[in-house]
Parts: C-alpha cells; structure tokens; sequence
C-alpha cells in the first residue's frame, strides 16, 4: 500500500499527498461516532474519515462522482461511483457504479445483496446436511451389510 495518495487540488491544481494514517487518532476517535453523514465536504476530509474509520475496524462505504473522490472510492471497503454525472476515474476507482445516480438505489442493491447471500447460505447448508447423511447411509449400510 502506498504511503501518500496524490489528490488533485481544485484550486491550485495541484497534486496533494493525503496521508495513509491520521496523525491525531484520539481527536479523530472522539469526534467520528456523533457523525452519520459527510456531505458538501472537502475530498481530503472524505478520505480521512475512510482512514479513520478502517483504522478503527469499521465497514466503510463512500458515494462519490468527481475524480478528487477517487482515493476515498478505492480506499473504502464498498465505493459507490455516480454512472450518470459522475466522471471515468471515480468510476474506475470504485466498486459500484449507480446507473440513475439515486440513492435508493443503494438501499435496493443492499436488500438483494443480503436476500442472495442468506439464499446461497441456506443452500450450501442443504447441501452439506444432504451429503453428510448419505455418506453416513452408505458407509453404516456397507458395515451391515457385509
């Protein structure tokens, strides 16, 4: 993993190093959970919000669409990248693309997410329940019957 990221400045336009770690993590611990939502915010807030909160073994998900949101979209264990207004970089850089750029649609791609993961789930135990009392059929018939 690289040290520093380069973020693009909007402006001076130029490239800005963020950190991979937050310098003042006992400011940081004591201020992150009165926070539910980042909005209008700076990019380098973004990603270290995403640092500090993967720092402190959180799941992090982050929406963004402009190319400066791109560190925070890869960094994030789920990036969400707007597909209408949102640009190539913050689409490469994440791991989501939203086709309507609507946040519902979000909320919907977590249900069906959770609605397959609990259906693979279910199936794979059916499986193992299935295959574990034929081996056991075949191997106690085999004993008794010989």
């Amino acid at each position: 993993m690289e040290d520093n990221v380069p973020v693009l400045d909007t402006r001076t336009q130029k490239p800005v190093y963020l950190p991979d770690k937050i310098t003042n993590m006992d400011a940081f611990n004591e201020i992150y959970e009165k926070i539910d939502v980042i909005a209008r915010c700076r990019p380098e807030d973004k990603y270290a919000m995403v640092i500090g909160l993967i720092a402190n073994k959180h799941v992090v998900a982050v929406t963004g669409d402009g190319t400066n949101d791109a560190p925070a979209l890869k960094r994030a264990d789920v990036g969400f990248a707007m597909g209408i207004q949102g640009t190539e970089v913050a689409r490469e850089a994440s791991d989501i693309i939203l086709m309507d750029d609507n946040f519902k649609s979000i909320v919907e791609a977590v249900k069906w997410g959770r609605n397959i993961y609990d259906s693979i789930r279910k199936f794979l135990q059916f499986q193992l329940t299935i295959n574990i009392v034929a081996v056991a059929s075949v191997f106690l018939c085999s004993i008794f019957l010989n």
